[in-house]
């Protein structure tokens, strides 16, 4: 009988504090006036919802343990629907109605009430009502849950429910979003005061609120799929990273001390050149961590290549922006899926969704294929002879198109030493083609689905894939399984991308996260959340340190892989983000975007901290809003109707870009 009790005098406390009284309380101790909060605590007969909660149930009580105490009682199922839309209505007119500084932070618990009002309804068999209340409030949540609404859409009985993926994501797991002290304190008040048991049960059974200690986020942040204070995704995002960058070709310089050798005969010998040793990279993996191939002939010629293009590289920042190279491909709008450019910008290679891969040349030598095999044959092949030497002249053309996908391609990849080119389709096959023949020379089956992206390591002999089956997975041009299937992802798989040291690979995914994976062992380190929509673009640093995402919510966010943490948030374009690339140097970061333009970004940030941050640490806030520029903008490259595919600094820090050109945009 005496907790009966008690639960009713707080009940009754809770009721007669006013929201006018919520708000100048909040403010009291925000500002740290307690004499004027204990004021208005005896003058209102009231008690802080502080208070409350702690006497109605034990310190030590969690969230869910404090939610619970009160939703223990049954609903009529008659009346569910009228007391689900009185519920749910109320909450987001007190929300909107709420102190400026706890509203953004409050609105985020409204989609996942939304979606389990939805459920519920249809579970208890209130088909027809279930429908109309998402037909009433879907509209409030489309900005940044437009995909996922569409497939609620479809569930529709109970049935559905138990078959339907989307709803199975969220009736197995809970969303997890993070609350200050008092935002939270404030939720559970007024739920209690209007005694809305229904939502009470929802975030009992189906949240996971973490509450802290400190200021209310002032930026509305969407999370992902399941929200954004995920425990597991603190763990995780704590396990170490080798993000340090691996040297494989060691710089030369010359002796300035030395003087030209006189020989006997009179000749003079070049000065000597010395091996300069590179200091240790902090935090760099191994050599021996993965089984790297010693590069031989082409490979190294390529590295030794790059590195002398390195030498001429042109330091870039605020004060030096790059030069820009946009290739343009004129009546190919709507079959034209996808653009790569190589290394050293003499190849673009593209994918179409009539099945063909094609490659074009950008210098004017064309493309040759090598002689047939009997030819070769009779040649006198020696050490010494060239690459060039086995081509046929006879069969050059600026381009080559190459067949044997079938159904449309989505991704195509150079490799390293440029002598293949990787193509992923929606047959779910990846092929490895022959850039000397022109012929496909492998085929790599073993996803379900279309694969939308593929990447090579950047010291070749590994490349990735990424599904529509929710996976990515690890092979090697030598054998047509998987090395590793990286799986975790709530939905697509939709990018992949190498780190650059090439023990770990990055995917971007439709649940609106990111993740790194470790090649070694296949397990996940790091979870990035923060984006509304698809993750579509990746990009890392030359120096490993730092990761870019871009999505279709038109954001790019800048991460540091070590500690886990959103370091910043880059807004400017308005549409989908199809491709990023760092400058070599890593100060500048350029984004190609369906909006048609492709911009520069200062992309230097402070050191951050040692050590993995917890789960939930963002960037500093900010006073933009979605729909102005970031100041970190510093240049902007307008086309003329063209949406730009891909952007890539080249070694000497050119930027070459990429885009098909639409002749009636939408």
């Amino acid at each position: 009988g005496g907790g009966k009790a008690r639960y009713t005098v707080h009940v009754n406390s809770i009721a007669n504090m006013t929201d006018m009284d919520r708000i100048v309380y909040a403010y009291l101790k925000k500002r740290g006036y307690k004499e004027a909060q204990t004021a208005l605590e005896k003058e209102g007969k009231v008690q802080p919802p502080s208070s409350i909660l702690a006497r109605t149930l034990p310190p030590e009580s969690g969230v869910a343990t404090q939610v619970a105490a009160f939703a223990s009682s049954e609903v009529d199922t008659d009346s569910f629907r009228e007391q689900i839309e009185e519920a749910y209505t109320s909450l987001n007119k007190w929300i909107g109605s709420s102190l400026d500084q706890y509203k953004n932070e409050l609105y985020t618990v409204m989609y996942p009430i939304f979606v389990h009002c939805y459920l519920d309804l249809i579970v208890r068999g209130l088909s027809e009502e279930g429908q109309r209340f998402m037909a009433d409030h879907h509209l409030e949540h489309m900005q940044y849950h437009q995909q996922e609404i569409e497939q609620l859409k479809a569930v529709t009985t109970l049935e559905h429910v138990n078959s339907s993926e989307i709803a199975g994501i969220f009736r197995k797991n809970k969303y997890s979003l993070r609350l200050c002290s008092y935002s939270f304190e404030l939720l559970i008040a007024f739920l209690q005061e209007h005694k809305f048991i229904t939502i009470l049960s929802i975030i009992n059974q189906h949240l996971n609120i973490k509450v802290f200690t400190g200021k209310p986020k002032q930026r509305f942040d969407a999370g992902g799929m399941l929200g954004s204070a995920s425990d597991v995704v603190g763990t995780i995002n704590k396990k170490p990273v080798l993000w340090g960058a691996l040297h494989l070709v060691e710089e030369e310089e010359e002796d300035d001390d030395m003087e030209d050798v006189v020989e006997g005969d009179g000749t003079k010998k070049p000065k000597r050149t010395k091996r300069k040793a590179r200091p240790a990279e902090p935090e760099a993996p191994e050599r021996t961590r993965i089984p790297i191939p010693e590069p031989r002939g082409r490979d190294l010629e390529m590295r030794q290549a790059a590195f002398q293009e390195i030498r001429k590289r042109v330091r870039l920042g605020p004060a030096e922006l790059p030069s820009a190279c946009l290739y343009t491909f004129f009546n190919a709008a709507s079959q034209l899926n996808t653009l790569t450019i190589s290394n050293d910008a003499t190849l673009i290679s593209g994918g179409f969704s009539d099945s063909q891969v094609r490659v074009w040349d950008t210098t004017d030598r064309g493309l040759q294929s090598m002689y047939p095999h009997d030819v070769l044959e009779s040649m006198d092949i020696t050490a010494d002879t060239k690459y060039e030497d086995l081509l046929d002249p006879e069969t050059k053309s600026p381009s080559k198109t190459m067949f044997g996908h079938s159904g449309p391609v989505y991704k195509t990849c150079f490799s390293p030493d440029q002598l293949f080119l990787l193509s992923s389709s929606e047959d779910g096959a990846a092929r490895l083609w022959s850039l000397a023949t022109h012929q496909n020379v492998a085929v790599y089956k073993g996803h379900n689905y279309p694969v939308w992206d593929c990447a090579f390591s950047p010291l070749g002999h590994y490349f990735a894939t990424a599904s529509h089956d929710r996976t990515a997975r690890l092979w090697n041009t030598e054998t047509v399984s998987p090395l590793r299937i990286f799986a975790g992802h709530l939905c697509d798989v939709d990018s992949v991308l190498f780190h650059p040291n090439s023990n770990y690979v990055a995917t971007g995914s439709t649940d609106r996260s990111c993740r790194l994976w470790d090649v070694q062992t296949g397990d996940c380190v790091r979870i990035f959340q923060g984006h509304a929509d698809t993750v579509h673009s990746l990009a890392f640093s030359e120096d490993g340190k730092y990761l870019a995402t871009g999505a279709d919510d038109a954001a790019i966010m800048l991460w540091d892989i070590g500690s886990g943490r959103r370091v910043k948030t880059l807004r400017g374009h308005s549409d989908v983000i199809y491709s990023l690339s760092f400058s070599g140097e890593g100060s500048l970061l350029a984004s190609g975007s369906a909006d048609n333009t492709v911009r520069i970004w200062d992309a230097k940030v402070a050191s951050s901290d040692t050590g993995p941050s917890d789960i939930g640490i963002e960037d500093d806030e900010d006073d933009v809003d979605t729909g102005d520029d970031s100041p970190e903008l510093l240049k902007t490259y307008y086309t003329k109707s063209t949406p730009v595919y891909t952007t890539q600094f080249s070694q000497a820090n050119l930027l070459l870009t990429a885009g098909v050109f639409n002749p009636d945009p939408a």
